[in-house]
């Protein structure tokens, strides 16, 4: 519903003179009695919403305090886990340095059995070695001459270690185990 104001004579609004308005229900209104229903149902709603605002604040409020009191509740508990953490890394350090001299006895165990495999294979090479020209001066002699016992155990004895020696060698070098 639109309020239209009276024209003074000289063509401006007449604000002085209240001009009644009639709404549907036949009650007539001015239009200071409009404002101020305009302005007592503006600070009700100002009202209603303030109130409403402290009620939110004061939820907000205990919701905070719960908050706060959880996170200093928690924030026991996490220094007694940090302490317990660092415990254990000190512990799990210490044991990993204690272990140090083990292995490095094992990388001497190992220098020392790598040394020893090769003492080893040089001392077959020469027996292997003797043995085949004990066995190749044996052939050369004399048809009629008798070859001793022991000659030919020996000479069994390095043809089974020199077969040995091709197999294992040849079991090293295969392309199945994927080592050269």
């Amino acid at each position: 519903m639109v309020q239209r104001l009276p024209l003074a004579g000289n063509g401006t609004l007449d604000r002085h003179k209240p001009t009644p308005v009639q709404p549907e229900g036949g009650m007539l209104l001015s239009s200071n009695e409009i404002i101020a229903w305009s302005v007592a149902a503006a600070a009700a709603s100002f009202m209603a919403l303030c109130v409403f605002l402290i009620l939110l604040l004061r939820a907000t409020q205990s919701a905070m305090r719960e908050v706060k009191m959880t996170v200093e509740s928690l924030q026991g508990d996490v220094k007694k886990l940090a302490a317990t953490v660092t415990e254990v890394t000190d512990d799990i350090r210490g044991k990993l340095q204690s272990t140090d001299p083990l292995f490095d006895a094992v990388k001497d165990v190992g220098e020392l059995l790598s040394e020893a495999t090769g003492a080893a294979r040089h001392a077959s090479r020469g027996i292997a070695h003797a043995f085949n020209l004990q066995a190749a001066a044996a052939t050369h002699q004399a048809d009629d001459a008798p070859t001793p016992a022991w000659l030919r155990w020996a000479t069994i004895g390095a043809r089974v270690a020199i077969g040995l020696r091709k197999g294992w060698q040849q079991s090293r070098t295969s392309p199945a185990d994927g080592r050269e």
